[in-house]
């Protein structure tokens, strides 16, 4: 019979990718597949496994169901009558998801149920050795953003801020997020962010297409999608280390862009981050990148991407035939 014994490591690993990455990885199946060969990657046969399943939709479908109980008992009747999977792997599979979901269920299988406890701290111990640091015990779930108190900086803020005469924008010491569509199509040129600052919202600073100068502070965590999207006289943006992924629209159409530093933090891609960047000649990848969309550059006529050889970005660089160039270890820009 099918052993499942790393149920718990492979579980934390899994609720820790979705709050690394956001619910959205839940519905988009490839890069889903892709984010477990980091987080998981010494679990080859359990990830198998859940290739088989998401590739049958059941964590798609028990998502849209609205009653969990509903959702669980589909899920595991599909699994063992359409997919012939024997009950162990049903229940690890569900145990997994459920736990990723932050659902609350029990196994009734005994194999099953110690994994599925709702509080891992106590099994810090049973970590293997060469665990990768994202399935590390987590208490609590806790919520997604990197900071327990949110002072937020609104689009009223961003409207005073940015007034008829002001050129420049400067958000005060103390503001850790700022709104989504705060500052969209300001005619600010420049802008000034507090060290105190976490998170830039979805399309903060959408269409500003006078915004030439940008500083961004080194504790910021996530830039939400779209957050400069049009900024099409933006020239040179470095991301400092802690953000973990370029999400969808964030750059796109800023053809101004020339110099763009990512750093070894950047796991993911997403869709037309920087589609249209027509002024982008050269970026260098890390090998930290496990998940490319394939229209992230779309519309880059001049990009050549600098990369380490045999790395996902190599490979992925390859098949959708983007000229590249590949760099010795240890190089940086």
């Amino acid at each position: 019979m099918l052993q499942f014994d790393y149920t718990n490591q492979i579980k934390r690993a899994l609720l820790q990718m979705v709050k690394d990455h956001g619910e959205g990885i839940l519905d988009d199946e490839k890069r889903f597949i892709s984010l477990m060969n980091d987080y998981i990657p010494e679990y080859e046969r359990e990830r198998r496994l859940f290739k088989h399943v998401l590739s049958n939709n059941i964590l798609s479908q028990m998502r849209r169901d609205d009653n969990q109980r509903i959702a669980i008992l589909k899920a595991r009747e599909f699994m063992s009558n359409e997919l012939f999977l024997a009950d162990t792997a049903v229940e690890f599979v569900l145990t997994c998801f459920t736990y990723m979901m932050e659902w609350n269920y029990v196994s009734p299988t005994p194999q099953a149920a110690q994994p599925a406890a709702a509080a891992p701290a106590d099994q810090t111990a049973q970590q293997p050795a060469a665990a990768a640091p994202a399935a590390q015990p987590a208490a609590a779930p806790a919520p997604a953003k990197p900071v327990t108190s949110e002072v937020l900086y609104t689009k009223n803020d961003a409207k005073r801020a940015s007034g008829l005469f002001n050129t420049t924008a400067r958000v005060p010491e103390g503001y850790t997020t700022i709104e989504d569509f705060a500052f969209d199509s300001s005619r600010i040129k420049a802008v000034e962010l507090p060290t105190s600052l976490y998170v830039i919202g979805e399309y903060a600073f959408s269409d500003c297409k006078k915004l030439k100068s940008l500083e961004l502070p080194v504790n910021i965590k996530r830039i939400g999608k779209g957050a400069f999207s049009s900024c099409s006289k933006l020239s040179m943006v470095r991301i400092p280390a802690g953000v973990t992924e370029i999400e969808e629209n964030t750059f796109q159409f800023c053809t101004g862009l020339e110099v763009l530093d990512l750093p070894n933090t950047i796991s993911s891609i997403g869709a037309e981050a920087f589609q249209g960047c027509m002024s982008l000649k050269k970026l260098f990848l890390n090998d930290s990148v496990k998940y490319i969309d394939d229209t992230a550059f779309k519309m880059c006529p001049d990009l050549t991407i600098k990369c380490y050889e045999n790395s996902y970005v190599h490979r992925f660089c390859e098949e959708h035939r983007m000229r590249y160039e590949v760099v010795r270890k240890g190089f940086r820009g």
